[in-house]
Order: structure tokens, then C-alpha cells, then sequence
């Protein structure tokens, strides 16, 4: 394994005010240990110790879809560093890592949860959002959807949450394929708000958004809370009255 003794890089403004401003505070979030598989694969949380890992894993991966920050060692970390210096104090974007390995210690893998929220509105605080790499080696063999299986279990149990997502390039069909073998289903058109401000259908977005429930039942309550809440959304901008520069008045509550 490469070891980065000594090589660090400097962190963008945002990453070194957020370490100034988070020397000595208790994180926001703690992530117990994800167990091993049955088959005998475990994780490793992905820190600067180990994110030479990262790197062997992915920079000579040809596959076009591997994020380009895999590929380069700075970006590589400043990408351990946001996930060590920013998401652990973030009451929004909480998250963690995990390098997957097998049980002949080769790194297979990457798992990625995030928008770990601590709005407590709707089910901000009750979800997540999930991404995945796997090495090339591994893609096709029915591993990286034992993995997800395992990982997703550990979300919705020791984590409580009720509802995963994801969002994919579009092109990126195999991806696609994949999040609907493991039960993802696309987001609703109204959810997602795909109109403008003048109520026309904007343009494609770039991604496609996906989502895991927990259970039938949840799944029918987050679905009928934003029905709920896209009808008042609905209502209340049917009062702006729009200007003749473009601009809005909106009125005041009462």
C-alpha cells in the first residue's frame, strides 16, 4: 500500500475556516462500525492514513463514470478533507466513507452516505443520501449489490433511517440499472419541481434522483407528506403577483 508520510496539500478557504472554526467542538455526528459481511468483507473508514487506497483503486480506472476526484492525489484530499474537517460538525451534510475490503485485504470498494440533516422537519432527520465505486474487477460479479444490500441494512437499522437516495448522470445506464436491482425507485416529477418560475417545464435535469423506503408504510407517508406540502407550495406561489420588470411581490402572512 502507498503511505503518504509527509505529502499534504493545501485545503481551499471554505475547508480552512471550517477546521479553524471546529478545533475542539464535539462532532455532530458519530457512525458506529459497519460490520463485516457474512462472506467475510469489511470496512475501513476512509481517513488521510488510508485514502492511498482510494487512489490505487481508481486513477488508471478507464471507466468513464468513476469520479475524476478518485483519480488525482490532491483532489483525493481534499476530498478525505471534507469528509474529516467539515461533514462531522455539518448539521446538514453529515456523513461518512467506507473503504470495502476483502478478506485478502485488497480495497474492492467505496461507500459514501451523506445529507445526514439535523432539521427536524418532514423527515430531514430520518434520511440520507447514498453513492457507491466499486474497483473494476468486482463490477459484473454480483458483489457490489451484496455490498449495497449489507450497507443499506446498516442505514435503516443501526443509522434509523427510513429513506435512502441516490442520484445518477442520466447516461449512466448501468448505474441505473443497478440502484433499480437493489429497489430504488425515481422520484416524482412533482417532488423534484422540474418547473420554472413562470410554471413551464424547465429543461431536463443532468441526474436522475432515485429513492429507498424502509418499509411500505413509510414509503406512504413521505409520499402523501409531500403531496401535502407541494399543494400548499402550489397555493401560496398562485398569490405572488408578478411585476412588470419580472420581479415578484409576494404578500405578507397574515
Amino acid at each position: 500500500m502507498k503511505t503518504f508520510p509527509f505529502q499534504s496539500y493545501s485545503l481551499p478557504d471554505w475547508l480552512q475556516h471550517a477546521m479553524e472554526q471546529n478545533i475542539g467542538r464535539k462532532p455532530l455526528w458519530d457512525f458506529p462500525k459497519l460490520p463485516p459481511t457474512p462472506d467475510g468483507f469489511w470496512f475501513q473508514k476512509l481517513a488521510f492514513r488510508n485514502r492511498s487506497l482510494l487512489l490505487e483503486m481508481f486513477e488508471n480506472d478507464p471507466d468513464p463514470w468513476v469520479d475524476k476526484r478518485f483519480k488525482d492525489p490532491k483532489e483525493v484530499y481534499e476530498y478525505v478533507a471534507n469528509l474529516r474537517i467539515f461533514m462531522p460538525y455539518s448539521g446538514k451534510h453529515g456523513g461518512c466513507d467506507w473503504l470495502v475490503m476483502s478478506p485478502e485485504r485488497e480495497c474492492v470498494g467505496l461507500l459514501h452516505n451523506f445529507d445526514f440533516s439535523r432539521e427536524n422537519y418532514g423527515f430531514q432527520h430520518r434520511q440520507c443520501s447514498v453513492g457507491y465505486a466499486f474497483a473494476q474487477a468486482v463490477r459484473g460479479t454480483g458483489l457490489p449489490q451484496r455490498i449495497m444490500l449489507h450497507f443499506q441494512e446498516y442505514l435503516f437499522k443501526k443509522m434509523d433511517r427510513l429513506l435512502l437516495m441516490a442520484s445518477v448522470y442520466r447516461e449512466n445506464t448501468r448505474s441505473i440499472r443497478f440502484l433499480e436491482k437493489l429497489g430504488y425507485e425515481e422520484c416524482t416529477s412533482d417532488y423534484m419541481d422540474d418547473d420554472d418560475e413562470d410554471g413551464k417545464p424547465s429543461k431536463a435535469p443532468a441526474n436522475r434522483y432515485f429513492e429507498l423506503y424502509r418499509s411500505r408504510r413509510t414509503r406512504n407517508k413521505v409520499l402523501a407528506y409531500r403531496k401535502k406540502s407541494s399543494e400548499e407550495y402550489k397555493a401560496w406561489r398562485d398569490t405572488w403577483v408578478k411585476n412588470p420588470d419580472g420581479s415578484y411581490t409576494i404578500p405578507a402572512e397574515k
